[in-house]
């Protein structure tokens, strides 16, 4: 199935946050369906995210 946005402008990018909550809830999720190594992926996407999010400078 091919998704077709042509003639639509793309959406606001979410912020770091909203997207490492929502890597989290899919880890859990994932967690709970018995596939772990979708969940530690999920988890590591998450705190990279935080990681290396906007402004970070270390």
């Amino acid at each position: 199935m091919k998704l077709d946005h042509s003639g639509s402008p793309p959406g606001p990018s979410p912020s770091p946050l909203i997207l490492c909550d929502r890597l989290l809830r899919l880890a859990e999720e994932a967690e709970r369906a018995g596939c772990t190594v979708t969940a530690e992926h999920l988890l590591f996407l998450a705190h990279t995210v935080l990681e290396e999010g906007p402004g970070r400078q270390d």
